[in-house]
């Protein structure tokens, strides 16, 4: 470790879910949230006039969730409300025109509030992670695909937890309309940074969308074993391999003696 260094002129990026993040309960995605959302919904859904079985809410919200990570995939997300809005008329399209985007707004943050009922696992060691790379000097960033779950709700989860300040710039797919891996997400990350490709470190779980897509603008990279397995194969190589990102520490350390070796 060692004292600040602003001279360092680097950045690392991390992944979220299955990098600093998991469910709490090991499944890909929390069933006690999305029974949560759905009843949520469901609820809000009578009060509008609309009586709907829960059954047919939470299909709904898997069939859209699995469209939105498939999206992904492809470079593709929408704004989160647009999300909300899309499933309200799949469920009742006698609505639409008919409720406004405050009241889509309102839905959406009855969503949003399961995610802060039901929260998944933080890493266990990640705030002090994050200050040891503070601590040499480096700009942090986060780049993660999302969905259904809003950035706003997403940073005053991280405030909770005492980890919204070790960031210097967040970038949520839902939030810049595009997904990893399309170049675009990367690159406004790195431009607000204000660090070039070439010496930036992406550490991820995914081959297709974090290594290959951070690859690709020229970033090096860190795969953490385990993760999400893409239906996209890669043929991309990892410049690290971890089984945990609190490990990062002693390759980060690595990685800048190579950029300045």
């Amino acid at each position: 470790m060692g004292a600040s260094d602003d001279s360092t002129n680097a950045a690392v990026t991390f992944d979220l879910w299955q990098t600093l993040v998991f469910e709490a309960d090991g499944t890909a995605t929390s069933t006690v949230r999305r029974d949560a959302r759905s009843k949520q919904t469901v609820q809000r859904l009578s009060q509008l006039g609309v009586e709907l079985e829960l059954s047919v809410v939470r299909e709904s919200f898997n069939s859209l969730s699995s469209e939105i990570t498939a999206g992904h995939d492809d470079g593709f997300d929408a704004p989160y409300e647009e999300w909300i809005a899309i499933l309200i008329e799949r469920l009742a399209p006698e609505l639409a025109g008919k409720i406004d985007s405050t009241e889509i707004a309102h839905i959406g943050k009855l969503v949003d509030q399961t995610f802060l009922d039901t929260p998944p696992q933080l890493l266990d060691g990640t705030k002090e992670l994050l200050g040891e790379l503070k601590n040499r000097g480096l700009k942090i960033g986060l780049i993660s695909n999302t969905g259904l779950t809003s950035p706003q709700t997403y940073s005053e989860w991280f405030s909770e937890h005492g980890i919204l300040d070790g960031f210097d710039f967040l970038a949520f797919s839902n939030g810049q309309s595009v997904a990893k891996p399309d170049a675009a997400i990367f690159e406004v990350t790195l431009t607000n940074l204000g660090i070039d490709a070439s010496r930036s470190l992406h550490v991820g779980d995914n081959m297709h969308t974090d290594v290959a897509g951070a690859a690709a603008v020229g970033m090096s990279t860190v795969w953490v074993r385990g993760g999400t397995n893409s239906p996209v194969e890669t043929t991309v190589e990892p410049n690290y391999s971890v089984d945990s990102a609190i490990e990062l520490p002693t390759i980060v350390d690595d990685w800048l003696a190579s950029l300045d070796g």
